[in-house]
Protein backbone atom coordinates (compact mmCIF):
# COMPACT_ATOMS: atom_id res chain seq x y z
CA UNK A 1 0.00 0.00 0.00
CA UNK A 2 1.39 3.23 -1.17
CA UNK A 3 2.18 6.24 1.60
CA UNK A 4 -0.39 8.67 -0.49
CA UNK A 5 -3.27 5.95 -0.09
CA UNK A 6 -2.31 5.69 3.89
CA UNK A 7 -2.08 9.49 4.24
CA UNK A 8 -5.83 9.77 2.51
CA UNK A 9 -7.21 8.42 5.75
CA UNK A 10 -10.95 7.86 5.31
CA UNK A 11 -10.95 9.22 2.16
CA UNK A 12 -9.22 5.99 0.83
CA UNK A 13 -11.71 3.87 2.29
CA UNK A 14 -13.83 3.52 -0.36
CA UNK A 15 -10.92 3.26 -3.06
CA UNK A 16 -8.75 0.63 -0.81
CA UNK A 17 -11.60 -1.59 -0.02
CA UNK A 18 -12.50 -2.35 -3.75
CA UNK A 19 -8.54 -2.76 -4.07
CA UNK A 20 -9.08 -4.98 -1.63
CA UNK A 21 -11.86 -7.46 -2.97
CA UNK A 22 -10.05 -6.90 -6.29
CA UNK A 23 -7.01 -8.37 -5.35
CA UNK A 24 -8.51 -11.52 -3.11
CA UNK A 25 -10.76 -12.31 -6.17
CA UNK A 26 -7.16 -12.30 -8.37
CA UNK A 27 -5.81 -14.33 -5.79
CA UNK A 28 -8.78 -16.59 -5.81
CA UNK A 29 -8.74 -17.20 -9.70
CA UNK A 30 -5.06 -17.57 -9.68
CA UNK A 31 -5.49 -20.46 -7.13
CA UNK A 32 -8.43 -22.43 -8.80
CA UNK A 33 -5.68 -22.31 -11.71
CA UNK A 34 -3.50 -23.56 -9.90
CA UNK A 35 -5.79 -26.65 -8.52
CA UNK A 36 -7.43 -26.72 -12.05
CA UNK A 37 -10.85 -26.62 -10.49
CA UNK A 38 -13.98 -25.04 -12.65
CA UNK A 39 -14.40 -22.48 -10.17
CA UNK A 40 -14.90 -18.99 -10.35
CA UNK A 41 -14.15 -16.19 -7.47
CA UNK A 42 -17.53 -15.76 -5.49
CA UNK A 43 -18.85 -19.06 -6.89
CA UNK A 44 -18.84 -20.68 -3.56
CA UNK A 45 -21.76 -18.58 -2.02
CA UNK A 46 -24.13 -19.66 -4.56
CA UNK A 47 -22.97 -23.81 -4.54
CA UNK A 48 -22.82 -23.73 -0.76
CA UNK A 49 -26.85 -21.88 -0.49
CA UNK A 50 -27.92 -24.68 -2.99
CA UNK A 51 -26.13 -27.33 -0.85
CA UNK A 52 -28.18 -26.04 2.26
CA UNK A 53 -31.57 -25.10 0.74
CA UNK A 54 -31.28 -27.76 -2.51
CA UNK A 55 -33.13 -26.97 -5.70
CA UNK A 56 -33.91 -22.85 -5.45
CA UNK A 57 -35.49 -20.40 -8.04
CA UNK A 58 -33.57 -17.52 -9.27
CA UNK A 59 -35.31 -15.19 -7.28
CA UNK A 60 -34.72 -17.49 -3.85
CA UNK A 61 -30.90 -17.26 -4.82
CA UNK A 62 -31.04 -13.18 -5.58
CA UNK A 63 -32.50 -12.43 -2.54
CA UNK A 64 -30.34 -14.62 0.14
CA UNK A 65 -27.23 -13.43 -1.84
CA UNK A 66 -28.36 -9.69 -2.06
CA UNK A 67 -27.61 -9.35 -5.84
CA UNK A 68 -29.57 -8.77 -8.91
CA UNK A 69 -31.90 -11.19 -10.76
CA UNK A 70 -29.12 -10.72 -13.84
CA UNK A 71 -26.78 -11.11 -11.98
CA UNK A 72 -27.73 -14.37 -10.54
CA UNK A 73 -28.83 -15.53 -14.51
CA UNK A 74 -25.29 -14.88 -15.67
CA UNK A 75 -23.78 -16.63 -12.38
CA UNK A 76 -25.54 -19.96 -13.09
CA UNK A 77 -24.98 -19.87 -16.85
CA UNK A 78 -21.51 -19.71 -16.29
CA UNK A 79 -21.94 -22.87 -13.55
CA UNK A 80 -24.04 -24.69 -15.76
CA UNK A 81 -21.32 -24.04 -18.65
CA UNK A 82 -18.79 -25.74 -15.56
CA UNK A 83 -20.85 -28.40 -15.41
CA UNK A 84 -21.22 -27.30 -11.59
CA UNK A 85 -25.00 -26.35 -11.77
CA UNK A 86 -28.26 -27.41 -13.46
CA UNK A 87 -31.46 -25.41 -14.56
CA UNK A 88 -34.98 -26.48 -14.64
CA UNK A 89 -37.97 -25.65 -14.95
CA UNK A 90 -40.08 -25.17 -11.46
CA UNK A 91 -43.10 -28.04 -12.22
CA UNK A 92 -45.46 -25.47 -10.61
CA UNK A 93 -45.13 -22.38 -12.77
CA UNK A 94 -42.84 -23.22 -16.41
CA UNK A 95 -41.97 -19.47 -16.61
CA UNK A 96 -39.76 -19.72 -13.69
CA UNK A 97 -35.80 -21.25 -13.44
CA UNK A 98 -35.00 -23.83 -10.69
CA UNK A 99 -31.48 -24.22 -10.21
CA UNK A 100 -29.78 -27.22 -8.41
CA UNK A 101 -26.02 -28.79 -7.85
CA UNK A 102 -25.62 -30.95 -10.93
CA UNK A 103 -24.14 -34.68 -10.11
CA UNK A 104 -20.76 -33.28 -10.94
CA UNK A 105 -20.97 -30.34 -8.48
CA UNK A 106 -22.51 -32.48 -6.16
CA UNK A 107 -19.44 -35.13 -7.06
CA UNK A 108 -16.59 -32.23 -6.02
CA UNK A 109 -18.49 -29.92 -3.28
CA UNK A 110 -16.21 -31.98 -0.65
CA UNK A 111 -13.29 -31.10 -2.33
CA UNK A 112 -14.50 -27.62 -2.70
CA UNK A 113 -15.41 -27.39 0.78
CA UNK A 114 -12.20 -28.49 2.34
CA UNK A 115 -10.64 -25.82 0.23
CA UNK A 116 -12.61 -22.93 1.58
CA UNK A 117 -12.25 -24.06 4.79
CA UNK A 118 -8.77 -23.68 4.58
CA UNK A 119 -9.39 -20.41 2.68
CA UNK A 120 -11.53 -19.22 6.14
CA UNK A 121 -8.79 -20.04 7.98
CA UNK A 122 -6.35 -17.55 6.27
CA UNK A 123 -8.88 -15.22 6.20
CA UNK A 124 -9.40 -15.29 10.05
CA UNK A 125 -5.80 -15.33 10.72
CA UNK A 126 -5.71 -11.94 8.62
CA UNK A 127 -8.56 -10.71 10.62
CA UNK A 128 -7.45 -11.29 14.06
CA UNK A 129 -4.82 -9.39 12.93
CA UNK A 130 -6.59 -5.83 12.03
CA UNK A 131 -7.29 -3.51 14.81
CA UNK A 132 -9.77 -4.43 17.34
CA UNK A 133 -9.68 -7.99 15.98
CA UNK A 134 -13.34 -7.55 14.40
CA UNK A 135 -12.98 -6.76 10.61
CA UNK A 136 -16.60 -8.50 10.49
CA UNK A 137 -18.10 -6.81 12.73
CA UNK A 138 -17.04 -3.37 11.49
CA UNK A 139 -18.00 -4.27 7.87
CA UNK A 140 -21.41 -5.27 8.87
CA UNK A 141 -22.00 -2.20 11.49
CA UNK A 142 -21.32 -0.19 7.93
CA UNK A 143 -23.49 -2.37 5.86
CA UNK A 144 -26.10 -1.46 8.30
CA UNK A 145 -25.73 2.25 8.83
CA UNK A 146 -25.53 2.85 5.00
CA UNK A 147 -29.19 0.85 4.98
CA UNK A 148 -30.57 3.18 7.06
CA UNK A 149 -29.36 6.24 4.94
CA UNK A 150 -27.25 5.88 2.32
CA UNK A 151 -23.77 7.64 2.29
CA UNK A 152 -24.90 10.80 -0.19
CA UNK A 153 -27.77 11.55 1.75
CA UNK A 154 -25.47 11.56 4.61
CA UNK A 155 -22.75 14.37 2.89
CA UNK A 156 -25.64 16.44 1.44
CA UNK A 157 -27.32 15.84 4.97
CA UNK A 158 -23.91 17.28 7.10
CA UNK A 159 -23.07 19.74 4.41
CA UNK A 160 -26.65 21.51 4.43
CA UNK A 161 -26.21 21.46 0.62
CA UNK A 162 -29.34 19.16 -0.28
CA UNK A 163 -30.05 18.15 -3.74
CA UNK A 164 -33.45 19.14 -3.15
CA UNK A 165 -32.22 22.87 -2.48
CA UNK A 166 -31.70 22.77 -6.46
CA UNK A 167 -33.70 24.96 -8.72
CA UNK A 168 -36.96 23.83 -10.14
CA UNK A 169 -35.17 24.63 -13.62
CA UNK A 170 -33.25 22.03 -13.55
CA UNK A 171 -30.98 22.41 -17.19
CA UNK A 172 -30.40 24.76 -19.69
CA UNK A 173 -32.89 22.64 -22.02
CA UNK A 174 -35.39 21.37 -19.44
CA UNK A 175 -38.37 22.89 -17.97
CA UNK A 176 -40.67 21.32 -15.32
CA UNK A 177 -43.98 23.00 -15.02
CA UNK A 178 -47.84 21.86 -13.97
CA UNK A 179 -49.43 19.32 -16.69
CA UNK A 180 -52.56 20.85 -18.02
CA UNK A 181 -55.13 19.73 -20.73
CA UNK A 182 -53.64 20.63 -23.94
CA UNK A 183 -50.39 17.99 -22.97
CA UNK A 184 -52.81 15.09 -22.82
CA UNK A 185 -52.04 13.72 -25.96
CA UNK A 186 -48.42 13.98 -25.37
CA UNK A 187 -48.70 12.56 -21.86
CA UNK A 188 -50.75 9.97 -23.46
CA UNK A 189 -48.62 9.05 -26.19
CA UNK A 190 -45.62 8.34 -23.34
CA UNK A 191 -47.99 6.24 -20.89
CA UNK A 192 -48.80 4.36 -24.18
CA UNK A 193 -45.05 3.42 -24.76
CA UNK A 194 -45.46 2.30 -20.94
CA UNK A 195 -48.06 -0.22 -21.64
CA UNK A 196 -46.59 -1.49 -24.69
CA UNK A 197 -43.45 -1.97 -22.75
CA UNK A 198 -44.97 -3.99 -19.97
CA UNK A 199 -41.74 -3.87 -17.64
CA UNK A 200 -41.67 -1.09 -15.75
CA UNK A 201 -45.43 -0.07 -14.60
CA UNK A 202 -47.53 -3.02 -13.90
CA UNK A 203 -50.69 -1.71 -15.98
CA UNK A 204 -53.73 -3.36 -16.98
CA UNK A 205 -52.86 -4.42 -21.05
CA UNK A 206 -56.75 -2.86 -21.81
CA UNK A 207 -56.28 0.44 -20.19
CA UNK A 208 -58.25 3.10 -21.52
CA UNK A 209 -57.01 6.64 -22.19
CA UNK A 210 -59.29 8.49 -19.68
CA UNK A 211 -57.97 6.28 -17.02
CA UNK A 212 -53.97 7.07 -17.91
CA UNK A 213 -54.91 10.87 -18.25
CA UNK A 214 -56.14 10.41 -14.56
CA UNK A 215 -52.86 8.36 -13.18
CA UNK A 216 -50.74 10.94 -14.82
CA UNK A 217 -52.91 14.19 -14.03
CA UNK A 218 -55.33 13.14 -11.10
CA UNK A 219 -58.91 14.42 -10.47
CA UNK A 220 -58.36 13.69 -6.99
CA UNK A 221 -55.56 14.48 -4.12
CA UNK A 222 -52.26 14.44 -6.25
CA UNK A 223 -50.89 16.92 -8.68
CA UNK A 224 -49.48 16.08 -12.13
CA UNK A 225 -46.20 17.44 -13.97
CA UNK A 226 -44.11 17.64 -17.14
CA UNK A 227 -40.88 17.90 -18.85
CA UNK A 228 -40.38 20.19 -21.59
CA UNK A 229 -37.30 20.54 -23.95
CA UNK A 230 -37.56 22.91 -26.67
CA UNK A 231 -40.85 23.25 -26.13
CA UNK A 232 -42.27 19.69 -26.22
CA UNK A 233 -43.72 17.90 -23.65
CA UNK A 234 -40.79 14.56 -23.22
CA UNK A 235 -41.14 13.25 -19.80
CA UNK A 236 -43.91 13.68 -17.05
CA UNK A 237 -44.29 12.74 -12.93
CA UNK A 238 -47.23 12.51 -10.69
CA UNK A 239 -46.81 12.98 -6.97
CA UNK A 240 -49.74 11.69 -4.82
CA UNK A 241 -50.15 11.05 -1.29
CA UNK A 242 -49.05 7.27 -0.62
CA UNK A 243 -51.97 6.27 1.23
CA UNK A 244 -54.89 8.16 2.29
CA UNK A 245 -55.58 9.73 6.13
CA UNK A 246 -52.41 9.20 8.63
CA UNK A 247 -50.75 7.95 5.41
CA UNK A 248 -50.89 10.90 3.79
CA UNK A 249 -47.81 12.88 4.77
CA UNK A 250 -45.57 10.06 2.54
CA UNK A 251 -46.23 11.42 -0.69
CA UNK A 252 -45.74 8.38 -4.22
CA UNK A 253 -44.48 9.58 -7.02
CA UNK A 254 -43.84 8.29 -10.72
CA UNK A 255 -41.79 8.87 -13.78
CA UNK A 256 -41.79 8.40 -17.33
CA UNK A 257 -39.58 9.68 -20.41
CA UNK A 258 -40.40 9.57 -23.81
CA UNK A 259 -38.81 6.35 -25.66
CA UNK A 260 -37.08 8.60 -28.21
CA UNK A 261 -35.18 10.96 -25.53
CA UNK A 262 -33.96 8.24 -23.44
CA UNK A 263 -30.48 8.32 -21.85
CA UNK A 264 -29.96 11.96 -21.95
CA UNK A 265 -30.36 12.67 -17.95
CA UNK A 266 -34.16 13.52 -18.26
CA UNK A 267 -35.15 11.25 -15.43
CA UNK A 268 -32.77 12.62 -12.99
CA UNK A 269 -33.61 16.20 -13.90
CA UNK A 270 -37.38 15.71 -13.37
CA UNK A 271 -36.50 13.23 -10.11
CA UNK A 272 -34.11 16.41 -8.48
CA UNK A 273 -36.82 19.10 -9.46
CA UNK A 274 -39.63 16.84 -7.99
CA UNK A 275 -38.22 16.45 -4.28
CA UNK A 276 -38.47 20.11 -3.52
CA UNK A 277 -41.43 20.39 -4.93
CA UNK A 278 -43.52 17.29 -2.94
CA UNK A 279 -41.65 18.88 -0.06
CA UNK A 280 -43.39 22.11 -0.67
CA UNK A 281 -46.62 20.52 -1.06
CA UNK A 282 -46.04 19.43 2.56
CA UNK A 283 -45.17 15.87 2.22
CA UNK A 284 -42.44 14.57 4.49
CA UNK A 285 -41.03 11.93 2.64
CA UNK A 286 -41.33 10.34 -0.66
CA UNK A 287 -42.11 6.07 -1.10
CA UNK A 288 -41.48 4.69 -4.20
CA UNK A 289 -43.66 1.23 -3.89
CA UNK A 290 -42.94 -1.00 -7.30
CA UNK A 291 -39.18 -0.14 -8.14
CA UNK A 292 -38.73 -3.34 -10.69
CA UNK A 293 -35.06 -4.82 -10.07
CA UNK A 294 -34.48 -5.49 -13.75
CA UNK A 295 -34.82 -1.41 -14.25
CA UNK A 296 -31.01 -1.43 -12.66
CA UNK A 297 -30.98 2.25 -14.19
CA UNK A 298 -33.88 2.99 -12.08
CA UNK A 299 -32.50 1.59 -8.70
CA UNK A 300 -29.47 2.90 -9.37
CA UNK A 301 -30.52 6.83 -10.04
CA UNK A 302 -32.81 6.75 -6.86
CA UNK A 303 -30.10 5.63 -4.88
CA UNK A 304 -27.77 8.33 -6.23
CA UNK A 305 -31.14 10.63 -5.26
CA UNK A 306 -31.25 9.64 -1.24
CA UNK A 307 -33.48 6.42 -1.72
CA UNK A 308 -32.53 3.57 0.07
CA UNK A 309 -34.77 0.33 -0.25
CA UNK A 310 -36.67 -0.59 3.03
CA UNK A 311 -38.10 -3.86 1.35
CA UNK A 312 -38.01 -6.28 -1.61
CA UNK A 313 -40.59 -8.22 -3.06
CA UNK A 314 -39.77 -11.55 -4.47
CA UNK A 315 -41.38 -12.67 -7.69
CA UNK A 316 -43.31 -9.03 -7.17
CA UNK A 317 -42.85 -8.73 -11.13
CA UNK A 318 -43.89 -10.53 -14.18
CA UNK A 319 -41.93 -9.15 -17.12
CA UNK A 320 -43.08 -9.58 -20.67
CA UNK A 321 -41.26 -12.89 -20.93
CA UNK A 322 -43.27 -14.52 -18.56
CA UNK A 323 -39.58 -14.84 -16.07
CA UNK A 324 -40.63 -12.77 -12.67
CA UNK A 325 -38.34 -10.73 -10.90
CA UNK A 326 -38.27 -8.71 -7.60
CA UNK A 327 -39.50 -5.45 -7.02
CA UNK A 328 -38.29 -3.12 -4.39
CA UNK A 329 -39.84 -0.29 -2.14
CA UNK A 330 -37.70 2.65 -2.08
CA UNK A 331 -37.93 5.92 0.47
CA UNK A 332 -36.35 8.73 1.48
CA UNK A 333 -36.85 11.83 3.85
CA UNK A 334 -37.90 15.58 2.97
CA UNK A 335 -36.50 18.27 4.51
Amino acid sequence: MSDYLVSLGTLGFAYRMRRLADRMQDAGRRLYEALDLPLEPNWHALILFLERRGPVSVTEAATALDVSHPAIIEMARKMEAAGLLETSADPSDGRRRVLALSEQGRAQLPEFQRLWGTIGEELGFLLEATAGGDALAAITTIDAQLDSEELDARIQRRSGRLATDRPRRVAPDVVVRPAAEPDREAVLHIARELVRASDTYAYDPGIGDDELWRYWCPDGPGDGFVAEMNGAVVGMFVIRPNNPGPGSHVANASYAVRADVRGVGLGRSMGEASLPIAADLGYAAVQFNTVVSSNTNAVRLWRSLGFRIVGTIPDGFRLPDGSLVPHHIMYRSLP
